[in-house]
């Protein structure tokens, strides 16, 4: 069954086009992991460059066509919204190229690379009090948040902590987001934008005090910008807790299945 293989390169990184052309090889082969979970994060060193390679984990049976015919790989979309985020301002890993293997009409592999970001931590270690200037460094986020994100008509579906990085210069907190193949564009009102926030699974005086930022930021009440948030919150960790009951009752089921046979 013939394999096609598809991929894109920024003009600025096309002297990489045959490294990119056998990039599940060279994934294979080569690299250090520094990440394996649901996906394998790989560094290349590149000449004088560093570069991040993510594999995505093989995805269902009815994305296997949805990536091909309908939405597009999560690699594809990784690759057009950096671009598109970098002409709006807003700082993530110049992207560098995607690649993409289908084979008999449905997707079987995707890679997504990008210039490697040196950072000092993630904004995870900031909510778990690992971090110094703590309550600066959320105001500042929030408000890049705000600014960078929000203003643009910028929704980042994943905006979970491990998906800001975060590099400290001097009395700036650079902040720089990852992970950008869930992203949805249009105007952002206010309980929308606290919608963003979430994901974020920390304590109330936290939460409290990105509310409270987030409304002075759209001249907003506080009152009512915690309230909504405390909801949101309340409402994510309900459906974590649904979610992880259904896996957990999937499972059994499969060992009771398999244990019959």
């Amino acid at each position: 069954m013939k394999e096609k293989n598809n991929y894109q390169i920024a003009p600025e990184f096309r002297e990489l086009e045959n490294w990119v052309a056998n990039l599940r090889e060279e994934f294979a082969q080569t690299g250090q992991t520094i990440f394996k979970s649901r996906n394998e994060v790989k560094i290349f060193e590149k000449g004088d460059r560093i570069i991040n390679v993510k594999s995505f984990k093989l995805p269902n049976l009815l994305n296997k066509f949805v990536y091909v015919y309908f939405r597009g790989s999560k690699a594809a979309r990784s690759f057009a919204y950096a671009e598109k985020l970098l002409k709006l301002g807003v700082p993530t890993p110049q992207p560098v190229a995607y690649a993409e293997y289908i084979r008999g009409g449905v997707l079987k592999e995707s890679f997504y690379a990008s210039l490697h970001f040196k950072y000092d931590f993630t904004l995870r270690e900031v909510l778990n009090y690992q971090v110094s200037e703590r309550d600066r460094i959320l105001r500042q986020w929030v408000a890049f948040t705000f600014e960078k994100l929000h203003k643009n008509g910028i929704f980042h579906l994943d905006y979970s902590p491990g998906n800001t990085l975060i590099r400290h210069d001097g009395d700036e907190y650079h902040f720089s987001l990852i992970d950008l193949n869930r992203m949805n564009f249009g105007e952002i009102d206010f309980e929308k934008g606290l919608h963003n926030f979430r994901q974020l699974d920390t304590d109330r005086q936290t939460l409290e005090l990105l509310a409270t930022e987030y409304a002075l930021l759209n001249e907003k009440d506080p009152g009512l910008a915690m309230q909504k948030l405390l909801e949101f919150d309340q409402k994510n960790k309900n459906y974590r807790h649904r979610k992880m009951k259904w896996k957990s009752t999937f499972r059994k089921l499969i060992r009771f299945g398999r244990a019959s046979e």
